[in-house]
Order: structure tokens, then C-alpha cells, then sequence
């Protein structure tokens, strides 16, 4: 895109632009609550400060999905984006699994995923390469003991919709659902934070962009994608998203004022806006 501001980092690079909002794919589902309150904060505020991040070729929304629906439902047709190019190697693909809280039983949490799944078998050791593969749907792990839970599909996003109905289960008689990253799960279970981990199928990038195209959405969650850099703290004027000007128009305005800011590079692992990055930022300031 010649309009947008471009971020040369050495993995990829990073272009800066307002997009049409009905030129997105999304991929994933939106969680209720979280999105009521992001809502509520954008309306609140008079800027936007982090794009989303959207693949330049199939404009799939990578990370942001949850600012898009915001910024749909308070009437808005454009959003600041990041695009890069999602066939890099550099950008990966992961997982979030659930951890699950308030068990007072193995028994009383494995007839409940029984309720949902057509068996669940005990296992020695799980193979997490066999999860996502039919009729293996995901996996179930205690301290003491491992599972395998099973229910035909023919695609992963049917997969996906055995682990959300199986979360809608647990929730609904009163366990606690989290969402982490594989090392984090594995650790607050070694140390007794939590009763069991939920492991989900990982998805590859055709299996996303092919869904995304179909009209069909995978189940909140599904996804953690790990691009190498972002920018953020743009704080894009709200009034911006609703310039009736043509686009390439508007996104000269924006390069010329994101070229005046001064940007401070921060590694991966520091600390911003209280949450620690992997990757490497790029702050606008001023």
C-alpha cells in the first residue's frame, strides 16, 4: 500500500493504514463481556491507540478482533490497521488452552465433558500432534491423570465447537474458565492454581484463511498469533474513522502525521501499559 506509513523492522514490515471495515475477514468469535467493555472504553475515549493487525493479502484480522466488532457496533466503517504479510515465516500460529478452576471432583468434571463429548478416554501420556486429527477433539489434563476427548468432526472448526460447548458447560454449573498460553497452563497446574488444563487444536493458516473466506468463524480464543513487531499508542482521532474523505486521501493525512511523532523501539520482554510483550514495539509518541 504506497499511502501507508511503513515500519522497517528486519522480519517483516509494518504498514500503517486505515482500512474499510467490510474489507476484513474475521476468523474468531468474540467473548460478551469483553467486548461491552471495550465498547464502552472506546466511546469513552477520543482516540484509539493500538491498530489491529491484518494480513495485507487477505485482509484477515490477526489480532483485533474485538476493537473491530467494537468499532462496528458504535457505527464505524474504517479502523487503523497494521498490515504485514502473514505468509512469513516469522509469524506464527499458536494456541490458548483453558484452564479450569472449581473442580471438587475428577468425576464430577468428566461426566460433565461426557455430556458434551461423545467419550473420553484415559490416556498415559497425551500426543498433542493427535489433537485436531478426528475424532480427537482436544485433550483434558489433571495433575494425576490425562484424557482424550472424542466426538467425530470433519473440519477444525467443528473441532473448535466441541471446546467452546464444552467451556459453555463447565461455566454454566460453575467452573472457571481461563485462557492461557501451553507454558502458563502447565505451570499454574504443576502448582496447584488450578484443577485441570483443556488442550485445543492448533490451527495452521490455510485452515484460517480458508474458514475466514467460507462466511464461517472459528470459536473465541482459537488463536495466538506471534508476529515478531507492532506498532502501538498511534492515538488515531476517533473523528478520523468517520472522515468521509476518500481513503488514500486520508491515509496521506495519516502518513504525514505519524511521520512528525517520534517512535521509541522497545525490545521483546518489556513491560508496557503493564503487560509484557514478546515481541518488539514501536511506540509513537507525541
Amino acid at each position: 500500500m504506497s499511502s501507508a506509513y511503513v515500519i522497517f523492522h528486519e522480519r517483516l514490515n509494518l504498514q500503517i493504514a486505515v482500512l474499510e471495515i467490510n474489507q476484513l475477514l474475521l476468523h474468531e468469535g468474540t467473548i460478551p463481556e469483553l467486548l461491552d467493555q471495550l465498547t464502552q472504553s472506546i466511546e469513552k475515549n477520543s482516540c484509539l491507540n493500538h491498530p489491529i493487525i491484518v494480513d495485507a493479502q487477505s485482509f484477515l484480522v490477526l489480532d483485533g478482533v474485538h476493537r473491530v466488532a467494537a468499532l462496528k457496533r458504535l457505527g464505524y466503517k474504517r479502523v487503523p490497521a497494521c498490515l504485514v504479510d502473514y505468509r512469513s515465516p516469522s509469524i506464527q500460529v499458536l494456541n490458548w488452552y483453558r484452564t479450569i478452576s472449581g473442580v471438587s471432583t475428577l468425576e464430577s468434571l468428566l461426566k460433565e465433558v461426557k455430556k458434551v463429548a461423545s467419550s473420553v478416554e484415559h490416556v498415559a501420556q497425551i500426543d498433542k500432534k493427535a489433537i485436531g486429527v478426528s475424532p480427537i477433539a482436544a485433550a483434558l489434563k489433571t495433575l494425576k491423570a490425562s484424557f482424550l476427548i472424542e466426538s467425530p468432526f470433519e473440519k477444525l472448526k467443528e473441532a473448535y465447537d466441541i471446546v467452546q460447548r464444552i467451556e459453555e458447560r463447565l461455566k454454566t454449573i460453575g467452573f472457571e474458565i481461563k485462557y492461557e498460553t501451553e507454558s502458563d497452563a502447565h505451570q499454574r497446574l504443576n502448582k496447584h492454581q488450578v484443577d485441570a488444563v483443556l488442550y485445543t487444536p492448533r490451527l495452521t493458516k490455510q485452515a484460517i484463511i480458508e474458514t475466514a473466506r467460507s462466511g464461517k468463524i472459528f470459536a473465541y480464543k482459537a488463536t495466538r498469533h506471534i508476529i515478531p513487531a507492532r506498532p502501538m499508542h498511534l492515538c488515531l482521532p476517533l473523528a478520523l474513522l468517520k472522515d468521509k474523505r476518500p481513503l488514500s486521501e486520508l491515509n496521506k493525512t495519516l502518513k504525514n502525521t505519524l511521520a512528525k511523532k517520534k517512535v521509541k523501539h522497545l525490545p521483546p520482554g518489556s513491560l508496557f501499559e503493564g503487560r509484557r510483550y514478546e515481541e518488539d514495539l514501536y511506540v509513537f509518541e507525541g
